[in-house]
């Protein structure tokens, strides 16, 4: 076995033929007293063995010899598909963690298993690794071999395959095409997926949510969110009517952030209101993560920073625990622009800077252009607005334009600093930092933007120097500085949404600012509210 081998999996592979499980121990235990076989104890003080390589070379030729070769094979691969199907709801509850490093142990022997399902055209079985393993996958950021795998698998899928399976892997496929930007694979099995949920019909309602989970994918890959958006809900209530309390979590958490796309940020909240709960039912401690994050989005949207400050955290301190790269990331760069909007800049640029390096680390394209969106975020707060501009630009060139716009959150960012830095630059000067970013190498916009000193240039005068402020106006700096939205400070001082409005006007004016995140670092310089609020 590639990779080394447990006692549990030697058992599945070896035992037969005249030879008992309950004889294994004593062999390789032997095998190892004559330094055939090499002892490791892993983290969880579960003994794990390895033969020398030239060993194994040496018993792999007499295998082939014997003609034993494809029967081995074959015990292999069916051990490792009991195996990993007996992880799967291992992998959905408190003890993710262990389960996540015991496939981790056993990868190689995984590809192993793979590369036998493929020659040996045993597709079916290799299909429900992939699928069993898709969390580790994702978590443990795989996700490119993942879809080779799983692409190698479906172009061998024929009617023989199991409609379940073919659906689970189509969706699953274009989930994983979607974690690297693979726009043409993940509408290419989304189309493939509406034709298996065609012939399943409405019976099966198994095989057909997964079909339908990877045709809505499959439409947001296109940038149809409204179709997206109409098929998840019929996959809501297909796991409602199968009452997969799980799955139900997961899928009102996911479309959460479609229904932010659209807009609908009420429905987006009543679904993580139900998610939420359902989740941490399970105890999947992944998914309540990544609601958690969806849950930051939205209160970011709505321009209450607090409340998307302790929703990012709790999401980035799991996310940490559970070793999950890509969603880290993910949650580092919408942690670092809450930070940003709360006037703690430093924080802001350091959290983008270590969700850089975990993307440099994984080769993630889209995940460093939306790095980029974030440096260039830091930049025009700063004052230093060209590079801003500069960057944005980039950012678009090297990610495509979907980069600023697929999340709801990242595009609400994209679209105000860019408007912040077309009005603060000259019409020639920001074309011309557009021009520039536009002629970037990856290489060239990641070093410009790890480079670029935090603070260009001082922060203005006005914010140092007394102000004129009333009262009510101090009252609404602190409160926007807290994270409060127009609507929550109305409703806190008892006044219209339009006096609070007309009052933010006049707070602009007077202290010279030209949006809410200068008003919070002010707020916090002039002493109006604590730093660890």
């Amino acid at each position: 076995m590639r990779g080394g081998f447990s006692l549990a999996t030697v058992e599945g592979v070896c035992s037969g033929d005249g030879v008992e499980r309950e004889q294994i121990l004593e062999l390789v235990s032997s095998l190892a007293e004559k330094s055939l076989v090499v002892v490791q104890t892993l983290r969880r003080g579960e003994a794990r063995y390895s033969l020398l390589e030239t060993i194994r070379e040496y018993a792999q030729e007499k295998l082939i010899a014997s003609r034993e070769w494809s029967e081995v094979r074959d015990r292999h691969l069916q051990c490792f598909l009991q195996l990993t199907e007996d992880t799967v709801p291992k992998l959905s509850g408190l003890y993710q963690q262990l389960w996540l490093n015991w496939l981790q142990d056993e990868y190689d022997n995984l590809r192993a298993a793979f590369s036998w399902s493929l020659e040996s055209g045993r597709i079916e079985a290799g299909l429900r690794i992939a699928i069993a393993i898709y969390q580790f996958w994702t978590i443990r950021d795989y996700a490119e071999e993942a879809l080779t795998w799983i692409g190698r698998l479906l172009s061998q899928a024929d009617e023989r395959i199991s409609l379940v399976v073919h659906a689970n892997a189509l969706a699953y496929a274009v989930f994983l095409a979607g974690f690297r930007g693979n726009t043409g694979a993940q509408v290419a099995y989304g189309q493939e997926a509406a034709a298996v949920a065609e012939a399943v019909g409405v019976e099966d309602k198994l095989t057909l949510r997964w079909a339908l989970a990877a045709q809505a994918y499959g439409a947001r890959a296109a940038g149809d969110y409204q179709t997206q958006f109409t098929i998840s809900k019929r996959v809501i209530q297909l796991n409602r009517e199968l009452g997969d309390r799980y799955q139900l979590g997961v899928n009102l958490s996911i479309n959460s952030f479609t229904a932010m796309s659209l807009g609908k940020f009420d429905e987006a909240r009543a679904m993580l209101d139900e998610a939420l709960p359902l989740l941490q039912e399970v105890g999947n401690p992944y998914r309540i993560a990544m609601a958690l994050n969806f849950s930051g989005d939205l209160a970011r949207l709505e321009h209450n920073y607090v409340k998307a400050q302790t929703a990012y955290e709790e999401s980035v301190s799991l996310l940490r625990e559970l070793d999950a790269p890509r969603d880290l990331a993910s949650a580092l760069q919408n942690l670092g622009y809450t930070c940003l909007h709360r006037g703690d800049d430093e924080r802001a640029h350091a959290l983008l800077d270590e969700s850089m390096a975990i993307h440099l680390a994984q080769q993630n394209t889209p995940g460093i252009a939306e790095c980029l969106i974030g440096f260039a975020a830091v930049a025009i707060t700063n004052g230093a607005t060209a590079a801003g501009a500069r960057l944005l630009a980039a950012a678009v060139q090297i990610g495509g334009q979907r980069i600023a716009s697929t999340w709801a959150a990242t595009q609400m960012e994209y679209e105000h600093y860019l408007a912040l830095a077309r009005e603060r630059l000259h019409k020639r000067e920001f074309q011309a930092e557009q021009a520039a970013g536009n002629a970037f190498s990856i290489d060239q916009a990641i070093d410009y933007a790890k480079n670029l000193p935090l603070r260009l240039i001082a922060t203005p005068a006005i914010m140092e120097t007394p102000d004129d402020l009333t009262h009510r106006e101090r009252d609404i700096v602190a409160l926007i500085a807290l994270g409060k939205s127009n609507s929550e400070i109305a409703q806190e001082l008892v006044v219209s949404k339009r006096t609070v409005e007309k009052h933010i006007a006049h707070i602009i004016m007077k202290l010279g600012v030209t949006n809410r995140a200068q008003i919070v670092r002010w707020a916090f310089g002039a002493g109006l509210v604590k730093a660890t609020e």
